[in-house]
């Protein structure tokens, strides 16, 4: 699915608290940028087999309302199954998301706010473990609602995702403080991401240089 706003917000985050403070985060509105910018990661995507959308079995979630079933918004019809969630302020509940056993350094997904009505619109934060969570951005599908520097407008059925500047641990979704009692949004093709480990640079960097040799010995031929 193409996001309808190719925009990539030119907002970088930088946490002021010392557990945080080498890390920021660069928001994208766009899917393409976003995979541009993840380039040559470790990708963790949804499963779609081929439009029942299903977890990973490479990352783990917790989630007090969440689970996967039928679209109710602007993914009828693209999806038979999608994650579906609600999430409010009054009772906190909360949706993990995290790459099993090891950190990441992304994520994004196609949102639909429209399935019961736009409401209090959610909140991205990332944890780091034994340092707590920090927040991050602020997201909502009512035009009109986004504040510049603070909460996002993204329309229903586009892509909205982040990069940071250095490894986390999860990322939650909660209720933000918009007008409404609840937030119920659908969420489609959710993709974490993470860089490669340092053995395994290595081993492109070798296989590279072994190709290099490779082409320079038949261009000698």
């Amino acid at each position: 699915m193409k996001s309808k706003t190719p925009l990539l917000l030119a907002v970088v985050v930088l946490f002021a608290g010392s557990a945080f403070s080498a890390i920021t985060f660069t928001p994208y509105t766009n899917h393409n940028q976003w995979l541009a910018a993840t380039n040559g990661w470790t990708h963790y995507p949804f499963l779609s087999l081929p439009i029942n959308e299903s977890k990973n079995p490479g990352t783990s979630v917790i989630s007090d309302a969440g689970l996967f079933g039928p679209p109710k918004g602007v993914f009828v019809g693209s999806y038979d199954h999608v994650w579906t969630d609600r999430v409010t302020v009054a009772d906190g509940e909360v949706t993990t998301w995290w790459i099993t056993n090891t950190d990441m350094q992304a994520f994004g997904g196609y949102w639909d706010f429209s399935p019961a009505g736009y409401g209090q619109g959610v909140t991205l934060s990332i944890a780091l473990l034994s340092k707590g969570s920090a927040h991050v951005f602020d997201i909502c599908g009512s035009p009109g609602c986004g504040i510049p520097g603070q909460t996002y407008y993204v329309p229903d059925g586009t892509w909205f995702g982040v990069v940071g500047s250095g490894p986390f641990d999860s990322m939650s979704i909660t209720a933000d403080h918009q007008s409404g009692v609840a937030e119920t949004f659908d969420l489609a093709g959710l993709d974490l991401a993470r860089t490669p480990e340092p053995g395994t640079l290595a081993l492109l960097g070798t296989g590279l240089l072994a190709l290099a040799g490779t082409v320079r010995t038949k261009l000698r031929l």
